[in-house]
């Protein structure tokens, strides 16, 4: 029951990393939730949920909203080491 309770709050804090980064790009490319979701084609709405975790987005929802702001999704091993100097 331990290693499913680490696995689960290691994914929390992945899932948390990835809205953090993902508000974080928002605001370096300089936009709104509105412009971001204008641009990508998607409703603002879902720009909202997605920052405030209330939405999971798929696969091609990230790439839709990433990919006109010039972005992708890359897999790269997790440093543990970095991991726990946050």
């Amino acid at each position: 029951m331990k290693k499913v309770m680490e696995f689960d709050k290691e994914i929390l804090d992945l899932e948390t990393d990835f809205i953090f980064d993902f508000i974080n790009l928002r605001h370096d490319l300089g936009l709104t939730q509105k412009e971001m979701a204008e641009k990508s084609n998607v409703l603002r709405d879902k720009i909202a949920k997605i920052e405030a975790g209330l939405y999971s987005p798929n696969l091609t929802s990230l790439l839709k909203i990433l990919g006109p702001h010039g972005y992708t999704l890359k897999i790269e091993k997790i440093d543990k080491k970095k991991k726990t100097t946050k």
